[in-house]
């Protein structure tokens, strides 16, 4: 497997599904320790959302236009915080790809890029501050590492999820600065951020996608 195509697109997002119902109670216990607990149900409604759309779109071949699609029926289906967020980086990862029928490896990187900036722009929130930032910028840094190295796409996509693994386990040393999150301060030290686990599970399951097809 070199590239995605729409099957492709369609399949990584019942995977995603699939991994969200099955860590729907680690999200519910890790996001009541410093949030209001809902963040479990919130990524299990929306992906389900989001595969239930998929019917509609079959004869649609425009990756990037899928992906908007999508985005907007999560966007509009789970319309809290971290929804939003993660409906935003689906938005802006089909912005990268437009009208494009395939996604190439160095697409990916630059959905991961866009992805950056649109939560940046849509949450007001910075590297560091405890966020899913903190996972997206080393899976981003890790993902470019491997495309400059010219490594295949499986390779590309491994080291995108373990960048975001890696950011995800620094999140536990920081302090939180938005959400309800913020209003623990340090008693958040110590926990690893629920967003940024949300990004992980994410790369986790394009990457188990790709290694097992």
């Amino acid at each position: 497997m070199n590239r995605f195509d729409k099957q492709d697109v369609f399949n990584i997002f019942n995977e995603i599904k699939n991994k969200f119902i099955d860590k729907k109670e680690e999200l519910i216990n890790l996001d009541s320790a410093i949030g209001d607990g809902d963040l479990g149900l919130t990524m299990e409604k929306g992906f389900t959302k989001i595969c239930s759309e998929i019917p509609s779109l079959e004869g649609e071949n425009r990756v990037g236009i899928i992906m908007k699609k999508l985005g907007f029926a999560m966007a509009n289906t789970v319309p809290s915080t971290m929804g939003t967020l993660i409906a935003t980086t689906i938005m802006k990862s089909g912005d990268v790809v437009k009208t494009e029928e395939v996604i190439e490896k160095e697409h990916i990187i630059n959905m991961v890029r866009a992805s950056i900036t649109g939560v940046e722009q849509r949450g007001k929130a910075k590297r560091g501050d405890k966020t899913i930032l903190d996972a997206l910028y080393p899976a981003l840094e890790e993902g470019e590492k491997a495309l400059n190295e010219n490594k295949d796409i499986k390779e590309v996509l491994k080291e995108l999820y373990k960048g975001s693994k890696k950011g995800l386990e620094e999140t536990k040393d920081m302090e939180s600065m938005h959400g309800k999150a913020a209003a623990f301060w340090e008693k958040s030290i110590g926990s690893q951020d629920p967003g940024a686990t949300v990004i992980m599970y994410i790369f986790e399951a394009i990457y188990e996608y790709v290694i097992n097809n």
